[in-house]
């Protein structure tokens, strides 16, 4: 029995490999991220209902043992759980939403993971076995993304330069292609099979390029330092073995030579077509580019820890600090980089959400980790490859999420190698095998399966099951808001902790199908859907108090429906809405905007003007706080006060580019004077 039951354990272990491949974009919201985890959920409860059986049978060889690798995990563990529940939105902390799903509740799947991999795999022949599988599947990730560098709207790609495969993210691609280097290369010095040791080379060789294809700068810098931590701890595990020494002070000075090139040619016609390293050379931490934003999101991360400095604002709640220390030269670079729900780098997200604590904890993991492995190789457990190749990984993940964000790809390999980490380097003693197999209670065995069934029934199936049917309410709103009405019905109606992601979904795809009735005079039917989807983003108002992006959606939809019937009462309801939503995020342009609108329409005057020129006064450069301004002033009848603050945006250097702005500008100065 015991034998059978690790046999099912480990093909649930290799099964997880194959999550990354999970895509189902007809069936869900966000299908990049959603089946990843509910299957990855799946199967880790799975494999701990199987671990928990191997345990009866079994207490000596699979009990808890605290290695230093198992102290690093847990300590992380407790500072991530902590974090939540102190922080500002413990419900986002413990769920997060469809986008992610990296609350705690999946991170503690994560750690289960973790420790049901170290317990059950311990012998190299398993290890191989697993890392064999989980290139395989990586590999088929990586030909994937080249698929779509050749086709660029193959897997929902929509034209990208950069490729994602079936992770949905350039970022999350070039990540598992740094890992699936890594693997790759161990395996490559690890086989003795030639066929074996070819297949180690091309799944590394299919990595190496991922990291490019991806056009993940994080990932190269992470690349860059990996490699010479690698070669370094080769020289130190090998200074005894010359051959090897020159061959690695060759591989050194080709890297040198070959990074010199690429920064003397890096205009050149040829490294501009080099995927990834054209962005890599380009970046431009002054603002000019995403890396300007990034570099102004990492400092807020750091203002935000400062006023929460030891257990932080709580996972997935960098968003709320993001807001209240939202500064407005984020819009010069476009509304898309106006939102941030991550810091752009684990280290500085990690900062701000879970304190210093938490960074401390995040940190150990790499740290003690490297630590297990120069211990293990001193006392000759592991032999120079699995140092060398381990800690380069190391260096280089965590070099590459301090560029970029955790996912849960990058959660499975990462935990992943901690535990092989782990299994090498632990002391676990040997335990003579069983007796009396014969003996195991089958009631214990009824009961987890039992238990397995329905925790995975109540916490993937139905929130699968949920995500489906707002999904086709969502389809059906655009183009028969009745239909979608009641389909939302049946989805509200099946259990679901992500049902504030569901309200959510529901209202925005409300948006177009309520106007759409609006303008077929059905106002009736509009005034349902209106009612419908502002009451469910009033629940998650209560819920998630300091969300603006539902104070936002409620506004949208009350200001159509107020234009309509001339609602008075609505349009004080979304003034105070705004306001409320403006002391969230003082100093964010559209809540400025949107509000100054609605205060015209309640004939405050004064007040809509002193909100734009606050706007402008932030940040000068933004040409729509300058038209906007002056379309107030005309709107309220002083057409010359209008013409002053174009002519005085004139002499600072704007120009009215957009349709909006030259619409209102032109239609200012076509006036009579």
């Amino acid at each position: 029995m015991q034998k059978k039951l690790e046999a099912f354990v480990k093909i649930l272990i290799g099964g997880t490999f194959f999550v990354p491949l999970a895509l189902i974009p007809s069936s869900f919201i966000f299908p990049f991220i959603v089946p990843k985890i509910l299957i990855f959920r799946s199967l880790t409860l799975l494999m701990l209902g199987g671990f928990l059986l191997l345990f009866i049978i079994n207490r000596e060889k699979y009990r808890f043992r605290l290695t230093g690798v198992n102290t690093a995990v847990i300590v992380f563990f407790i500072s991530f759980s902590l974090s939540s529940f102190v922080g500002v939105d413990w419900y986002k902390s413990f769920w997060d939403n469809h986008e992610r799903m990296l609350g705690l509740f999946t991170m503690a799947h994560f750690v289960i993971y973790y420790f049901v991999v170290s317990a059950v795999a311990r012998d190299w022949s398993d290890w191989r076995l697993f890392l064999k599988i989980f290139l395989g599947a990586g590999a088929v990730v990586m030909i994937l993304g080249f698929m779509q560098k050749a086709d660029p709207q193959f897997l929902l790609n929509q034209g990208s330069g950069r490729v994602s495969a079936t992770l949905g993210n350039g970022i999350y691609y070039s990540g598992y292609g740094l890992f699936l280097f890594f693997i790759g290369l161990l395996l490559f010095f690890k086989e003795k099979t030639p066929l074996w040791r070819l297949y180690a080379a091309i799944g590394a060789i299919l990595g190496f390029i991922g990291i490019f294809v991806g056009g993940t700068r994080g990932t190269i810098m992470g690349l860059l330092v990996s490699l010479p931590v690698t070669i370094v701890c080769y020289l130190l595990a090998f200074s005894k073995h010359k051959k090897t020494k020159i061959i690695l002070w060759i591989v050194t000075a080709l890297i040198l030579i070959l990074c010199g090139l690429g920064i003397v040619f890096r205009k050149s016609e040829f490294v501009s077509r080099v995927p990834g390293v054209n962005r890599f050379l380009g970046t431009d931490f002054t603002g000019g580019d995403t890396g300007g934003t990034r570099f102004n999101a990492w400092r807020i991360a750091v203002s935000g820890w400062k006023e929460r400095p030891i257990l932080g604002w709580g996972p997935n709640n960098y968003y709320y600090t993001f807001n209240k220390y939202y500064e407005p030269k984020f819009l010069e670079n476009g509304w898309g980089e106006t939102w941030f729900d991550n810091a752009h780098s684990a280290v500085f997200n990690t900062l701000a959400v879970q304190g210093l604590l938490g960074l401390i904890a995040y940190i150990g993991l790499f740290v003690v980790s490297f630590g297990a492995l120069i211990k293990a190789f001193y006392a000759r457990k592991i032999d120079g490859h699995v140092l060398a190749i381990s800690s380069g990984f190391l260096a280089g993940h965590f070099v590459h999420n301090f560029f970029v964000f955790e996912n849960p790809t990058s959660y499975l390999f990462f935990f992943f190698f901690l535990a092989f980490i782990n299994a090498q380097t632990a002391d676990y003693p040997e335990v003579a095998p069983l007796k009396n197999e014969e003996k195991f209670p089958l009631s214990a065995g009824v009961v987890v399966a039992f238990a397995v069934f329905l925790f995975i029934y109540a916490t993937d199936i139905n929130p699968a099951r949920a995500n489906t049917a707002t999904l086709r309410s969502i389809q059906a709103m655009y183009r028969d808001p009745v239909l979608g009405r009641e389909l939302y019905d049946k989805a509200i109606k099946i259990p679901s902790p992500h049902i504030d992601d569901i309200r959510n979904d529901f209202a925005r795809a409300s948006a177009p199908g309520m106007m759409a009735l609006l303008q077929n005079n059905n106002l009736d039917e509009a005034k349902k859907v209106f009612v419908l989807a502002y009451d469910e983003l009033g629940k998650n108002r209560e819920l998630h108090p300091q969300d603006i992006r539902v104070h936002i959606e409620q506004a949208q939809l009350a200001g159509a429906m107020a234009q309509k019937t001339s609602n008075a009462g609505l349009v004080m309801e979304t003034e105070k809405n705004l306001t409320e939503a403006l002391s969230y995020s003082p100093r964010r342009q559209q809540l400025q905007y949107m509000l100054s609108m609605v205060k015209l329409q309640l004939g405050k005057k004064n007040e809509a003007i002193a909100l734009l020129k606050e706007s402008i006064d932030n940040d000068p450069k933004i040409e729509e706080g300058w038209w906007r301004l002056a379309l107030t002033y005309d709107q309220a009848g002083d057409n010359a006060e209008a013409r002053k603050i174009i002519a005085e945006a004139g002499e600072k250097g704007i120009v009215f580019g957009s349709e909006q702005g030259k619409n209102a500008v032109n239609g200012i100065l076509s006036k009579k004077k």
